[in-house]
């Protein structure tokens, strides 16, 4: 059977002297292995559309489950994010991370719109710091994997973003203002130099200015188009970059090794 998809290259492996499997993620079947025959040569038919951050129309030949190219043009690429390191690096951790939260022949529409949409900010970013755009999309990839935070109000008290700093439960997803995670503090202990509560579950708790709280805010709750277009002082970056992160991270259960190659923190 042949299907006519739209899909975003997250990676190629070598098949053979002139083969490759790609990793698509398309809107409609979610994330598929393709076979690519006769794609080793520079300057074959299918090397453009099939290469790693392009986003390409194909043809796919489907026989018991498995996937064969066999016809594709290129839609868009985003071979420019190499011309910076950083730029680069984000842009493989942004593919990696769609990659791992999305499954197999499950739609994933909305995954890859954030995707793509990422992609094109980091590649248009001019003065936006890139640290914003890696937070956002963390936070957002978080909420459309299955979990979002509640970052509305205090979970202990129901009080709202104020001025005085609140406190982001990491595993719980919820925001605690300062009197309520003094009273959670008493509930958890130390054991082998990691706070954990009753039931032995890690607890990470990141204290959080209130115009950091709200641009997580922000990034879940405004519409797709939207995402990137806030700013931050730029004091407060790190603290909602790696707030994002962590949350991401904690909740996949997993660290992705080519954050460790950023030259920012």
């Amino acid at each position: 059977m042949l299907y006519t998809l739209k899909g975003l290259v997250l990676r190629e492996n070598v098949a053979g002297d002139n083969a490759r499997y790609i990793n698509l993620l398309t809107a409609e079947r979610g994330r598929l292995s393709v076979l690519v025959r006769g794609s080793a040569k520079s300057r074959g038919k299918f090397t453009a559309p099939t290469q790693i951050f392009c986003y390409s129309e194909m043809v796919l030949y489907e026989h018991n489950g498995k996937y064969t190219l066999n016809d594709a043009s290129l839609i868009e690429n985003y071979f420019y994010l190499c011309s910076d390191f950083d730029t680069m690096t984000l842009g493989t951790y942004v593919l990696n991370a769609a990659e791992y939260v999305t499954s197999e022949e499950q739609p994933e529409e909305e995954i890859l719109r954030l995707t793509l949409n990422t992609l094109w900010a980091l590649s248009h970013r001019r003065e936006r710091d890139l640290r914003l755009i890696k937070g956002a999309f963390e936070l957002r990839l978080a909420a459309l994997a299955g979990f979002a935070p509640n970052l509305v109000c205090c979970q202990g008290c129901g009080c709202g973003v104020g001025e005085d700093r609140l406190h982001l439960n990491v595993m719980e997803g919820t925001l605690l203002c300062e009197k309520c995670v003094d009273r959670f503090q008493k509930e958890v202990y130390m054991e082998n130099d990691i706070l954990v509560d009753e039931n032995r579950t890690a607890q990470i708790i990141l204290p959080l200015d209130p115009a950091v709280v709200l641009a997580m805010q922000y990034a879940l709750y405004v519409q797709p188009n939207k995402l990137f277009s806030f700013t931050l002082a730029q004091e407060l970056i790190p603290q909602f970059s790696h707030a994002c992160e962590k949350y991401l991270e904690n909740h996949v259960d997993h660290h992705f090794q080519v954050l460790d190659m950023l030259t920012f923190s």
